[in-house]
């Protein structure tokens, strides 16, 4: 029998509404119903972000040198990918913490707080998160979401003013840079660090059917010679906006532009400012294997792909909001070779962790003699320091590159240089060396005892950021210097070793 309307069970689907913030602008309001959907969505957010302004398109970033606040952060600057525009999203720990973050600054390891309890400027310099929403160096911020999914956008309440934090408009030196205020351009866009695909700064891009892309005489871009033809064929990839990049054809001086055709072409300007990049000259890079892409146009989602159409063959074109077969593009870095120097480490923004005292090596000797004796005990051993080199690449593309670096190594309060590297290197790989620790002790042993001697260190590592210069020899022999500032260095190393010796007495049924 066909059940009947009256007869069906009818579940009414259950509706989230959008969030509604409890509070107005710079007002502080407790915990509230619609505080718990901000909780509950904030568990989405990502752990690392790179924060964007709705008004003027530009990434959060720490600035030095200037003279009213130090430290500043500022929606400015050129787009960077760097550890300047990367902060980290900790959940609070407190039982009043529930969707509330510290926000800490990747630049220089500090929390985001205000400056004091009269200066409402936002800056990294709280060196501990603090969560006592009553103090006025409260690192703690409540996410209050404006859109949420692939297009996040939040506003960030201070907790211990209850005001927003906001992008400060008007003249200063201070334009542009981030205050707890009631100046309302409080929006950002939450981009994923983890999703933005870092690519070399230069690269050529191969199709599906094996040619490799070639910028044309009539600005058409096609997957149409079977072999490198300098820079014809070569690209220059800048960061941009929501975590795209601007893709320049080095023949032709001109950005991929994707304005209103079906076809990708290679004559986008600048903008008049140089600041402002274009909606139509910005791509999104998906990343699928550790050298193949594929790129979405930033202003309509439609994927670039190899494309036969009208009386074109072959070109980059734009049709589906889906990645194909034709899409995906392998990706190669052009340059003949890399060296990396004048390698700066920014010691005051190490990570460093210590271990508890271990025991490297030891050894035991017993006396059942009626005098004591002297006895040499070797506790030399050999430990394994290890250092790695890393920089904001998201794709392995086996560059021959050499690196000429100091090692930095913890030490008991500091960080010391032991030696310097030089090496063929592949950033992300680890060096590891052999570091001879110990001696030869000289003991007295007592009659009728035993003596263990120990050998114990603490086990030590550190993070830490680094600049560097980077040579590249081009493919027609020319060389790029570039001044990088996206180093992260990694080491762990034993350190602060001590000798110890034990005395106990041999038991009389044993002598």
């Amino acid at each position: 029998m066909k059940p009947t309307s009256s007869s069906l069970c009818k579940f009414k689907p259950l509706v989230i509404p959008p969030p509604v913030d409890g509070g107005g602008v710079g007002v502080a309001v407790p915990l509230n119903e619609n505080s718990e959907v901000h909780a509950i969505m904030a568990e989405t957010l990502p752990r690392y972000v790179i924060l964007q302004s709705d008004y003027n398109d530009k990434y959060l970033r720490s600035v030095e040198g200037n003279s009213q606040v130090p430290l500043a952060l500022k929606f400015g600057g050129e787009y960077s990918f760097d550890r300047d525009t990367r902060f980290e999203l900790e959940k609070g720990k407190d039982k009043d913490a529930a969707g509330l973050f510290n926000i800490r600054c990747m630049y220089n390891n500090k929390y985001l707080s205000t400056v004091s309890a009269t200066n409402s400027w936002i800056t990294a310099v709280a060196a501990e998160p603090e969560e006592d929403q009553t103090k006025w160096s409260c690192t703690l911020f409540q996410p209050v979401f404006v859109t949420a999914g692939d297009n996040t956008k939040v506003r960030f309440r201070h907790m211990a003013t209850g005001i927003f934090a906001c992008l400060q408009t008007g003249v200063s030196t201070l334009v542009d840079c981030l205050k707890a205020d009631r100046d309302g351009y409080d929006k950002f866009l939450v981009i994923n660090w983890e999703s933005v695909v870092m690519f070399p700064n230069r690269m050529v891009l191969k199709g599906d059917n094996g040619n490799y892309l070639l910028t044309g005489t009539d600005e058409y871009l096609g997957f149409s010679i079977g072999r490198l033809r300098g820079t014809d064929t070569e690209f220059e990839v800048t960061p941009s906006r929501n975590g795209g990049i601007r893709i320049k054809s080095l023949s032709s001086n001109m950005f991929w532009s994707n304005k209103n055709s079906l076809w990708v072409f290679a004559d986008g300007s600048e903008s008049s400012d140089k600041m402002t990049h274009k909606t139509e000259n910005v791509f999104l890079p998906v990343k699928y294997a550790e050298n193949v892409v594929a790129f979405r146009g930033l202003i309509d989602n439609l994927y670039c792909k190899r494309l036969t159409a009208y009386d074109k063959m072959d070109c980059l074109g734009r049709v589906n909001k889906y990645v194909d077969e034709y899409s995906r593009l392998v990706i190669a870095d052009p340059v003949l070779s890399r060296k990396i120097d004048n390698v700066v480490f920014r010691i005051p923004a190490a990570n460093t962790t210590k271990g508890k005292p271990v025991v490297l090596i030891n050894k035991r000797v017993e006396n059942k003699t009626q005098s004591s004796m002297t006895v040499a005990i070797d506790l030399r051993i050999s430990d394994t320091h290890s250092s790695t080199w890393n920089a904001s690449l998201s794709l392995s593309l086996g560059v021959k590159t050499t690196i000429t670096s100091g090692v930095p190594e913890v030490a008991e309060g500091s960080i010391e240089f032991s030696v310097e590297f030089t090496s063929s290197y592949e950033w992300g790989e680890t060096v590891e060396r052999e570091v001879q620790m110990g001696s030869v002790y000289t003991v007295e042993v007592p009659s009728k005892s035993i003596v263990t001697a120990s050998l114990i260190a603490v086990q030590g590592t550190a993070g830490i950021p680094f600049s560097y210069t980077q040579t590249d020899i081009l493919s027609d022999g020319t060389e790029k210097i570039y001044e990088k500032d996206d180093g992260w260095f990694v080491g762990a190393n034993a350190f602060n070793e001590t000798f110890k010796v034990e005395q106990t007495a041999i038991p009389t049924a044993k002598l």
